[in-house]
């Protein structure tokens, strides 16, 4: 898969609709909040804009989602992110996940 179907997968499972841009079938251009955006493939695989991910690009520009810690019975400091799934040790407040980047939201 390229970067450029990644892209529009992730943009598929959003509910954004996106289209080709004037440049052609390798560019994705969409609407975040009234703003055009337009991504163009580069050679190594990444989407330009300023050079980001298809990852890094959803999470620009619609955001990265969410997520919770679940706090381990046996030890209250041991949390686990719901989504992605990585361990922390911490007895701070965690506001977003130091692995996935998802906001930590209460339930």
């Amino acid at each position: 898969m390229t970067a450029t179907d990644e892209l529009r997968r992730l943009l598929d499972e959003r509910g954004v609709e996106w289209d080709y841009g004037i440049t052609g079938s390798t560019t994705t251009r969409f609407s975040v909040n009234g703003t055009d955006l337009t991504f163009t493939p580069m050679r190594d695989g990444l989407v330009c804009s300023t050079i980001l991910t298809p990852e890094q690009a959803i999470a620009a520009t619609l955001g990265r989602g969410t997520c919770q810690m679940e706090t381990d019975d046996s030890c209250q400091n041991w949390n686990s992110c719901s989504e992605c799934g990585a361990d922390y040790y911490t007895n701070q407040p965690i506001n977003f996940c130091p692995n996935c980047g998802r906001k930590v939201v209460d339930e």
